[in-house]
Protein backbone atom coordinates (compact mmCIF):
# COMPACT_ATOMS: atom_id res chain seq x y z
CA UNK A 1 0.00 0.00 0.00
CA UNK A 2 1.25 3.23 -1.34
CA UNK A 3 1.89 5.82 1.61
CA UNK A 4 0.24 9.87 1.36
CA UNK A 5 1.41 11.85 4.06
CA UNK A 6 -0.60 15.47 4.62
CA UNK A 7 2.04 17.85 5.92
CA UNK A 8 0.59 20.88 7.83
CA UNK A 9 1.32 22.90 10.73
CA UNK A 10 -1.71 22.45 12.19
CA UNK A 11 -4.12 19.23 12.65
CA UNK A 12 -6.97 21.11 13.15
CA UNK A 13 -6.32 23.31 9.67
CA UNK A 14 -6.27 19.84 7.88
CA UNK A 15 -9.92 18.86 9.89
CA UNK A 16 -11.46 22.05 9.35
CA UNK A 17 -10.47 22.41 5.53
CA UNK A 18 -8.78 19.78 4.08
CA UNK A 19 -10.58 16.24 6.12
CA UNK A 20 -12.55 15.16 2.51
CA UNK A 21 -9.00 15.31 0.70
CA UNK A 22 -7.61 12.69 3.53
CA UNK A 23 -11.14 10.66 3.33
CA UNK A 24 -10.55 10.14 -0.36
CA UNK A 25 -6.96 9.02 -0.24
CA UNK A 26 -7.69 6.73 2.09
CA UNK A 27 -10.57 5.70 -0.33
CA UNK A 28 -8.52 5.48 -2.79
CA UNK A 29 -6.21 2.84 -1.28
CA UNK A 30 -3.15 4.89 0.12
CA UNK A 31 -1.92 4.68 3.74
CA UNK A 32 -2.77 7.98 5.00
CA UNK A 33 -1.14 10.23 7.52
CA UNK A 34 -0.96 13.61 9.15
CA UNK A 35 2.08 14.98 10.21
CA UNK A 36 1.64 18.21 12.13
CA UNK A 37 1.31 19.89 15.15
CA UNK A 38 -1.19 17.55 17.50
CA UNK A 39 -3.84 19.43 19.39
CA UNK A 40 -6.54 16.09 19.17
CA UNK A 41 -8.46 17.83 16.42
CA UNK A 42 -8.15 14.32 14.33
CA UNK A 43 -8.07 12.31 16.71
CA UNK A 44 -11.98 11.47 16.89
CA UNK A 45 -11.56 11.47 13.50
CA UNK A 46 -9.71 8.42 13.52
CA UNK A 47 -6.97 9.85 11.33
CA UNK A 48 -3.36 8.61 12.14
CA UNK A 49 -1.54 12.22 13.67
CA UNK A 50 2.49 12.09 13.74
CA UNK A 51 3.10 14.91 16.26
CA UNK A 52 5.35 17.61 14.57
CA UNK A 53 7.21 20.43 16.60
CA UNK A 54 6.20 23.37 14.93
CA UNK A 55 5.83 26.75 15.75
CA UNK A 56 3.00 28.74 14.40
CA UNK A 57 3.77 31.42 12.84
CA UNK A 58 7.67 31.42 12.91
CA UNK A 59 9.91 31.49 10.39
CA UNK A 60 12.85 32.77 12.58
CA UNK A 61 16.09 30.57 10.72
CA UNK A 62 17.24 28.57 13.94
CA UNK A 63 12.86 27.47 14.61
CA UNK A 64 12.90 26.46 10.75
CA UNK A 65 16.20 24.85 10.92
CA UNK A 66 15.23 22.36 13.77
CA UNK A 67 11.89 22.00 11.67
CA UNK A 68 13.15 20.96 8.86
CA UNK A 69 15.28 18.26 10.27
CA UNK A 70 12.03 16.89 12.41
CA UNK A 71 10.71 16.38 8.66
CA UNK A 72 13.61 14.95 7.10
CA UNK A 73 13.49 12.64 10.16
CA UNK A 74 9.47 11.99 9.15
CA UNK A 75 10.51 11.18 5.83
CA UNK A 76 13.28 9.19 6.50
CA UNK A 77 11.41 6.94 8.48
CA UNK A 78 7.61 6.71 6.91
CA UNK A 79 8.82 6.57 3.58
CA UNK A 80 5.87 8.09 1.91
CA UNK A 81 5.14 7.68 -1.60
CA UNK A 82 3.75 11.19 -1.69
CA UNK A 83 4.00 14.53 0.63
CA UNK A 84 1.35 16.39 0.57
CA UNK A 85 2.64 19.76 1.28
CA UNK A 86 -0.56 22.37 2.65
CA UNK A 87 0.61 25.71 2.88
CA UNK A 88 3.87 28.04 2.31
CA UNK A 89 5.82 27.02 5.27
CA UNK A 90 5.09 23.48 5.36
CA UNK A 91 6.48 23.62 1.16
CA UNK A 92 9.27 25.37 2.31
CA UNK A 93 10.03 22.60 5.18
CA UNK A 94 9.65 20.14 2.40
CA UNK A 95 12.01 21.50 -0.11
CA UNK A 96 14.61 21.78 2.88
CA UNK A 97 14.47 18.57 3.85
CA UNK A 98 15.80 17.15 0.34
CA UNK A 99 13.97 15.44 -2.36
CA UNK A 100 14.12 11.92 -0.15
CA UNK A 101 13.19 9.94 -3.07
CA UNK A 102 9.22 11.46 -2.54
CA UNK A 103 7.17 13.11 -4.72
CA UNK A 104 5.51 16.17 -3.70
CA UNK A 105 2.04 17.93 -4.02
CA UNK A 106 3.07 21.74 -2.97
CA UNK A 107 0.00 22.92 -2.41
CA UNK A 108 -0.02 26.74 -1.85
CA UNK A 109 -2.73 27.67 -0.12
CA UNK A 110 -2.62 31.66 -0.77
CA UNK A 111 0.77 33.66 0.11
CA UNK A 112 -0.47 34.85 3.99
CA UNK A 113 2.33 37.80 4.73
CA UNK A 114 3.82 37.65 1.31
CA UNK A 115 0.66 38.70 -0.19
CA UNK A 116 -0.74 41.11 2.64
CA UNK A 117 2.62 42.62 3.91
CA UNK A 118 5.67 44.93 3.11
CA UNK A 119 7.18 43.42 6.06
CA UNK A 120 10.69 42.00 5.49
CA UNK A 121 9.44 38.33 5.48
CA UNK A 122 7.71 39.80 2.20
CA UNK A 123 10.41 40.91 0.85
CA UNK A 124 12.12 37.71 0.62
CA UNK A 125 8.85 36.65 -1.55
CA UNK A 126 11.03 36.53 -4.93
CA UNK A 127 13.39 34.28 -3.63
CA UNK A 128 10.76 31.47 -1.80
CA UNK A 129 9.06 31.53 -5.42
CA UNK A 130 11.84 31.09 -7.27
CA UNK A 131 12.98 27.64 -4.78
CA UNK A 132 9.42 26.54 -5.34
CA UNK A 133 9.29 27.12 -9.16
CA UNK A 134 12.92 25.09 -9.16
CA UNK A 135 11.91 22.17 -7.65
CA UNK A 136 8.41 22.14 -9.61
CA UNK A 137 10.84 22.08 -12.52
CA UNK A 138 13.31 19.50 -11.76
CA UNK A 139 11.83 17.28 -9.31
CA UNK A 140 8.85 14.78 -8.98
CA UNK A 141 6.54 17.78 -7.55
CA UNK A 142 3.50 19.00 -8.34
CA UNK A 143 2.63 22.94 -7.75
CA UNK A 144 -0.96 23.29 -6.71
CA UNK A 145 -2.34 26.73 -6.23
CA UNK A 146 -6.03 27.93 -5.77
CA UNK A 147 -5.85 30.73 -7.76
CA UNK A 148 -4.14 32.32 -11.35
CA UNK A 149 -2.38 34.75 -9.56
CA UNK A 150 -0.35 32.58 -7.18
CA UNK A 151 0.41 30.90 -10.31
CA UNK A 152 1.83 33.71 -11.85
CA UNK A 153 3.92 34.42 -8.56
CA UNK A 154 5.54 31.08 -8.48
CA UNK A 155 6.49 31.42 -12.10
CA UNK A 156 7.60 35.20 -12.13
CA UNK A 157 7.54 34.87 -16.30
CA UNK A 158 9.11 32.04 -16.69
CA UNK A 159 5.80 29.83 -17.17
CA UNK A 160 5.65 26.15 -15.86
CA UNK A 161 4.21 23.57 -17.91
CA UNK A 162 1.07 22.87 -17.53
CA UNK A 163 1.30 19.01 -16.23
CA UNK A 164 2.89 20.70 -13.33
CA UNK A 165 0.63 23.14 -11.88
CA UNK A 166 -2.83 22.30 -10.66
CA UNK A 167 -5.83 24.40 -9.89
CA UNK A 168 -7.83 23.69 -6.82
CA UNK A 169 -11.32 24.55 -6.28
CA UNK A 170 -10.16 25.90 -2.82
CA UNK A 171 -11.00 23.21 0.03
CA UNK A 172 -14.54 23.36 -1.59
CA UNK A 173 -17.73 23.23 0.50
CA UNK A 174 -20.40 20.70 1.14
CA UNK A 175 -23.21 22.32 -0.32
CA UNK A 176 -25.59 19.26 1.82
CA UNK A 177 -24.04 21.61 5.41
CA UNK A 178 -24.64 24.92 3.46
CA UNK A 179 -27.69 25.14 2.42
CA UNK A 180 -29.76 28.11 0.16
CA UNK A 181 -31.73 29.81 2.76
CA UNK A 182 -34.35 32.96 2.38
CA UNK A 183 -33.44 35.98 3.51
CA UNK A 184 -33.61 36.97 7.43
CA UNK A 185 -36.83 39.62 8.10
CA UNK A 186 -35.39 43.49 9.79
CA UNK A 187 -32.67 45.46 9.47
CA UNK A 188 -30.12 44.36 6.73
CA UNK A 189 -26.55 42.70 8.15
CA UNK A 190 -23.65 42.07 6.28
CA UNK A 191 -21.79 38.78 7.82
CA UNK A 192 -18.03 39.08 7.78
CA UNK A 193 -16.21 35.58 9.02
CA UNK A 194 -12.52 35.31 9.25
CA UNK A 195 -10.08 35.75 11.91
CA UNK A 196 -9.45 39.28 13.44
CA UNK A 197 -6.10 39.94 12.02
CA UNK A 198 -5.26 43.30 9.96
CA UNK A 199 -4.83 41.46 6.21
CA UNK A 200 -9.10 40.86 6.64
CA UNK A 201 -9.66 43.84 5.98
CA UNK A 202 -12.43 44.08 8.93
CA UNK A 203 -11.39 47.54 9.87
CA UNK A 204 -12.69 49.06 6.28
CA UNK A 205 -15.94 46.74 6.91
CA UNK A 206 -16.87 48.76 9.82
CA UNK A 207 -15.58 52.29 8.52
CA UNK A 208 -17.87 51.38 5.43
CA UNK A 209 -20.76 50.34 7.82
CA UNK A 210 -20.48 53.40 9.96
CA UNK A 211 -20.38 55.87 6.54
CA UNK A 212 -23.46 53.91 5.41
CA UNK A 213 -25.44 54.18 8.62
CA UNK A 214 -24.55 58.25 8.44
CA UNK A 215 -25.87 58.32 5.24
CA UNK A 216 -29.06 57.10 7.32
CA UNK A 217 -29.37 53.62 6.42
CA UNK A 218 -30.30 50.92 9.31
CA UNK A 219 -27.44 48.26 9.01
CA UNK A 220 -25.54 46.03 10.83
CA UNK A 221 -22.34 44.34 10.59
CA UNK A 222 -22.13 40.83 12.25
CA UNK A 223 -18.86 39.46 13.01
CA UNK A 224 -17.87 36.16 13.16
CA UNK A 225 -14.04 35.16 14.25
CA UNK A 226 -11.70 35.23 17.05
CA UNK A 227 -8.34 37.48 17.27
CA UNK A 228 -5.51 35.38 16.63
CA UNK A 229 -3.13 35.94 19.49
CA UNK A 230 -0.28 34.00 17.68
CA UNK A 231 -0.55 35.72 14.54
CA UNK A 232 1.69 38.34 13.75
CA UNK A 233 -1.50 40.68 12.64
CA UNK A 234 -3.48 40.01 15.51
CA UNK A 235 -5.79 43.10 16.11
CA UNK A 236 -4.66 44.25 19.33
CA UNK A 237 -7.59 44.16 22.23
CA UNK A 238 -7.82 48.46 22.25
CA UNK A 239 -9.05 47.92 18.79
CA UNK A 240 -11.24 45.27 19.60
CA UNK A 241 -13.25 47.57 22.74
CA UNK A 242 -13.52 50.28 19.72
CA UNK A 243 -15.52 48.08 17.36
CA UNK A 244 -17.62 46.22 20.00
CA UNK A 245 -18.64 50.15 20.79
CA UNK A 246 -19.37 51.03 17.54
CA UNK A 247 -23.07 50.84 16.52
CA UNK A 248 -24.52 48.36 14.21
CA UNK A 249 -21.46 46.26 15.10
CA UNK A 250 -21.67 43.04 16.69
CA UNK A 251 -18.20 40.73 17.21
CA UNK A 252 -19.95 37.26 17.84
CA UNK A 253 -16.44 35.48 18.43
CA UNK A 254 -15.68 31.75 17.38
CA UNK A 255 -19.46 30.27 15.54
CA UNK A 256 -19.61 26.75 15.67
CA UNK A 257 -22.96 27.12 13.03
CA UNK A 258 -21.50 28.86 10.09
CA UNK A 259 -24.25 27.92 8.18
CA UNK A 260 -26.81 29.35 10.66
CA UNK A 261 -24.60 32.63 11.03
CA UNK A 262 -25.15 33.10 6.93
CA UNK A 263 -28.96 32.43 7.53
CA UNK A 264 -28.66 35.28 9.73
CA UNK A 265 -27.40 37.85 7.19
CA UNK A 266 -28.25 39.35 4.05
CA UNK A 267 -24.95 40.09 2.45
CA UNK A 268 -21.16 38.42 2.68
CA UNK A 269 -18.62 40.55 2.83
CA UNK A 270 -14.50 40.12 2.15
CA UNK A 271 -12.57 42.72 2.50
CA UNK A 272 -9.41 41.02 2.57
CA UNK A 273 -6.31 43.11 1.76
CA UNK A 274 -4.50 39.99 -0.27
CA UNK A 275 -2.71 36.78 0.92
CA UNK A 276 -5.66 34.50 0.40
CA UNK A 277 -5.84 31.65 -1.34
CA UNK A 278 -9.27 30.89 -2.38
CA UNK A 279 -11.61 31.74 1.12
CA UNK A 280 -13.24 28.83 2.64
CA UNK A 281 -15.96 31.03 4.07
CA UNK A 282 -16.89 32.87 0.98
CA UNK A 283 -17.60 29.73 -0.60
CA UNK A 284 -19.54 28.77 2.65
CA UNK A 285 -21.31 31.95 1.94
CA UNK A 286 -22.13 31.70 -1.32
CA UNK A 287 -23.00 28.26 -0.70
CA UNK A 288 -25.87 29.77 1.27
CA UNK A 289 -27.15 31.89 -1.29
CA UNK A 290 -25.56 35.09 -0.29
CA UNK A 291 -24.52 37.77 -2.50
CA UNK A 292 -20.98 38.65 -2.32
CA UNK A 293 -18.86 41.62 -1.66
CA UNK A 294 -15.10 41.17 -2.17
CA UNK A 295 -12.20 43.15 -2.76
CA UNK A 296 -10.09 42.95 -6.05
CA UNK A 297 -7.30 40.53 -4.58
CA UNK A 298 -6.24 36.57 -5.47
CA UNK A 299 -8.96 33.94 -4.49
CA UNK A 300 -12.14 36.22 -4.05
CA UNK A 301 -11.69 38.42 -7.10
CA UNK A 302 -11.00 34.81 -9.24
CA UNK A 303 -14.45 33.84 -7.59
CA UNK A 304 -17.25 36.52 -7.52
CA UNK A 305 -17.60 37.61 -11.71
CA UNK A 306 -18.82 41.74 -11.67
CA UNK A 307 -22.75 41.63 -11.31
CA UNK A 308 -23.09 37.64 -11.39
CA UNK A 309 -22.17 36.80 -7.81
CA UNK A 310 -21.78 40.40 -6.60
CA UNK A 311 -19.57 43.15 -6.65
CA UNK A 312 -15.63 43.33 -6.65
CA UNK A 313 -13.97 46.78 -5.37
CA UNK A 314 -10.54 47.88 -4.85
CA UNK A 315 -8.42 47.01 -1.96
CA UNK A 316 -8.07 49.64 1.25
CA UNK A 317 -10.91 51.80 0.05
CA UNK A 318 -13.83 52.02 3.02
CA UNK A 319 -15.48 54.57 0.42
CA UNK A 320 -15.40 51.66 -2.63
CA UNK A 321 -16.76 49.12 0.04
CA UNK A 322 -19.33 51.60 1.19
CA UNK A 323 -20.51 52.46 -2.29
CA UNK A 324 -20.88 48.69 -3.27
CA UNK A 325 -22.75 47.69 -0.02
CA UNK A 326 -25.51 50.47 -0.57
CA UNK A 327 -26.14 48.70 -3.87
CA UNK A 328 -27.24 45.59 -2.65
CA UNK A 329 -28.71 47.30 0.70
CA UNK A 330 -31.03 49.29 -1.08
CA UNK A 331 -32.31 46.60 -3.85
CA UNK A 332 -33.66 43.07 -2.06
CA UNK A 333 -33.92 41.51 -5.54
CA UNK A 334 -30.54 41.91 -6.60
CA UNK A 335 -29.44 40.77 -3.34
CA UNK A 336 -31.92 37.58 -3.83
CA UNK A 337 -30.54 37.28 -7.54
CA UNK A 338 -26.60 37.37 -7.19
CA UNK A 339 -26.91 35.30 -4.34
CA UNK A 340 -28.41 32.13 -6.23
CA UNK A 341 -25.87 32.89 -8.95
CA UNK A 342 -23.43 32.44 -6.33
CA UNK A 343 -25.07 29.01 -4.89
CA UNK A 344 -25.36 27.78 -8.78
CA UNK A 345 -21.12 28.59 -9.23
CA UNK A 346 -20.34 26.38 -6.18
CA UNK A 347 -22.48 23.54 -7.32
CA UNK A 348 -20.79 23.64 -10.70
CA UNK A 349 -17.08 22.99 -9.56
CA UNK A 350 -16.63 24.24 -5.88
CA UNK A 351 -17.43 21.57 -3.78
CA UNK A 352 -15.56 18.97 -1.51
CA UNK A 353 -16.42 16.64 -4.37
CA UNK A 354 -14.57 18.73 -6.66
CA UNK A 355 -11.71 19.44 -4.78
CA UNK A 356 -11.18 15.40 -3.69
CA UNK A 357 -11.35 14.67 -7.65
CA UNK A 358 -8.53 17.40 -8.77
CA UNK A 359 -6.73 16.58 -5.79
CA UNK A 360 -6.89 12.16 -6.54
CA UNK A 361 -6.04 12.90 -10.10
CA UNK A 362 -2.65 14.93 -8.64
CA UNK A 363 -1.85 12.22 -6.56
CA UNK A 364 -2.27 9.35 -9.42
CA UNK A 365 -0.54 11.85 -11.88
CA UNK A 366 2.62 11.44 -9.45
CA UNK A 367 2.29 7.69 -9.17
Amino acid sequence: MKKLIFLATEDWFVRSHFLPLVRRAQAEGYDVAVAARDSGALREEGVRVIAMPFARGSFNPITLWRERDAVRALLNAERPAIVHAIALKPILLSLLAGPGGTARVLALTGRGYLGASASWFAWGGPGIARAIREAVRRGFNLLMVENQADRAWIEAGAALPDARVVLMPGAGVDPTQFPARPEPAGPVVIGAASRLIRSKGVDLLIEAQTRLRAEGRDVRVHIAGDADAHNPEAVGEETLQRWRETPGVTLLGRVSDIAGFWASAHIACFPTRGGEGLPRSLLEAASCARPLVVTDTPGCADFVRPGVEGLVVPPNSAFALAEALAKLIDDASLRQSWGANARRRVLEGYTEAHAADVAAAAWARLI
